[in-house]
């Protein structure tokens, strides 16, 4: 698959994500709020991807051994970050607890992993 065609399904990817994550934690917790702009959320699932593609290997190899102590529960712990770090470059969600931003990670990063399967 081309490198073109690779990104933009890693951008549809990160939308559908969001928009799981918006009716999801909207369910259990009603403090996931996301921006009913649709041009605001495709920017925001760019950088969200470029993120995934640029920093995430980066950090993965720096805490590498981190990872393997946890048995790889760190992994969420960085995939919370990127996520709080893209909506700090372009604030397009809003969430307010810890809960939240776990279980937000941890459904974009599966959304993520079906671009591997």
């Amino acid at each position: 698959m081309g490198l073109l065609k690779r990104a933009i399904l890693r951008v549809l990817v990160n939308i559908v994500a969001l928009f799981v994550c918006q009716e999801v934690l909207n369910y259990l917790f009603s403090d996931f709020y996301l921006s009913s702009d649709l041009k605001r959320v495709i920017i925001f699932a760019v950088i969200l991807a470029g993120i995934n593609l640029l920093i995430k290997p980066v950090l993965k190899i720096l805490f590498l051994p981190l990872i393997w102590i946890t048995l790889g529960l760190f992994s969420l712990i960085i995939n919370i970050f990127l996520l709080k770090f893209a909506n700090f470059l372009y604030p397009t969600i809003t969430i307010h607890s810890f809960s939240s931003w776990l279980l937000a990670s941890i459904i974009v990063s599966l959304f993520n992993l079906l671009i591997y399967l």
